[in-house]
């Protein structure tokens, strides 16, 4: 739902809290707005968003620009007494004034272990799925040959072949701003960097779409414990019979999906014939998702904050050449919630999987 449009009611519980406004607050009300913030964090797993201006009836008021801003102000003095930052996300228009949408996540500093999340890439063959992925977590766009697949192929032959065989993982982070940490880092795709950089990492794992690695595929998905899946599908072939295999899985893990239509660039007069059959696809009983079509940052806001429901299919429409869309992508990545409380994990039964066994002559 667009914040233009009114909120649901304000629920006790989740990362999500309405505040009409914050204004010439006394240091005991600090505290106690220091605590609820804590609460909310706790809930989000390190990330809580703020409405200000919102009433807790979810009506969409707004405040004036004094107001707002030491709303604002306020806010960040108790995010900073819980080690966390605010970030403004969004400016709206209420019934009688602006109101604001705020991420706060804890900072790198307070939070030893960054919030993570586990998206496998899946899609048909040639879909751009590790181009998107290279892309992505290197700032570097694609020549249209192949350089962004070859820098995070893992063999010759995938290089060659321009294919992807195997399973390989490449973190996304995002320090306390959403601001992304890679492309500020010698080395964009050196994990031990952006794991000490960053409060916020998105895991990518790439993996291969030909019908011949599908079992390494499947067992990219399982073990990892995906908090969401990432389907691509290219705009010049529109969606394949591996790309329905890959659904299939997803849907029976039950995971939140997403959908990436890339090579938009190629034929730009076929992205809404594909954009509509990917809707028609969702749309079927079996899945029964809600397509949602992200065209602007309050969309990417919007389908961000409602993803762990798994009641609404993003579709976003790419190009890992030139650039188009990867900016709304982003956005809505460095807000999509971790839906893995690995807390609750942490008492459970090990199981670690195996990749690979090398056996090098002479050791």
């Amino acid at each position: 739902m667009r914040l233009k449009e009114g909120l649901k009611r304000e629920e006790p519980d989740g990362n999500l809290e309405y505040k009409l406004k914050l204004v010439e607050v006394p240091p005991e009300r600090l505290e106690e707005l220091a605590s609820q913030l804590k609460y909310r964090l706790e809930e989000g797993m390190g990330e809580a968003i703020y409405e200000l201006g919102v009433t807790d009836e979810g009506e969409v008021l707004g405040l004036d620009s004094r107001d707002l801003e030491e709303t604002l102000k306020t806010l960040a003095a108790a995010a900073e007494k819980v080690g966390a930052k605010t970030t403004l996300i969004r400016k709206i228009h209420g019934k009688m004034g602006v109101a604001a949408e705020v991420l706060i996540r804890r900072t790198k500093e307070a939070e030893s272990f960054p919030i993570w999340l586990y998206i496998p890439v899946l899609g048909n063959v040639d879909s751009g799925k590790s181009s998107l992925v290279s892309v992505l977590v290197s700032g570097e766009l694609d020549d249209g040959n192949g350089s962004a697949m070859m820098k995070v192929a893992r063999y010759l032959h995938e290089i060659k072949s321009r294919r992807t065989s195997s399973i390989s993982s490449h973190p996304l982070g995002f320090d306390d701003h959403g601001e992304t940490v890679n492309y500020r880092l010698a080395s964009p795709f050196d994990e031990a960097e952006i794991f000490l950089n960053s409060s916020k990492i998105v895991d990518f794992v790439d993996l291969g779409g030909h019908e011949r690695y599908f079992k390494t595929t499947l067992k990219g998905i399982m073990g990892h414990h995906p908090d969401y899946c990432l389907i691509t599908v290219a705009a010049n072939t529109g969606i394949k019979p591996m790309t329905i295999e890959h659904l299939k899985v997803v849907v029976g893990l039950r995971l939140p999906m997403v959908f990436v239509v890339t090579k938009i660039d190629m034929i730009p007069q076929k992205v809404g014939k594909v954009v509509k059959d990917i809707s028609g696809l969702v749309k079927l009983p079996k899945i029964n998702a809600v397509p949602f079509q992200v065209k602007s940052v309050d969309d990417a806001v919007v389908a961000a904050k409602i993803m762990p429901s798994g009641r609404v299919a993003p579709i976003f429409t790419v190009s890992n050449v030139t650039g188009e869309g990867l900016d709304l992508l982003r956005v809505f990545l460095n807000l999509l919630p971790p839906r893995t409380r690995w807390r609750e994990q942490v008492n459970r039964s090990f199981l670690s999987y195996v990749d690979d066994i090398f056996n090098v002559k002479g050791v």
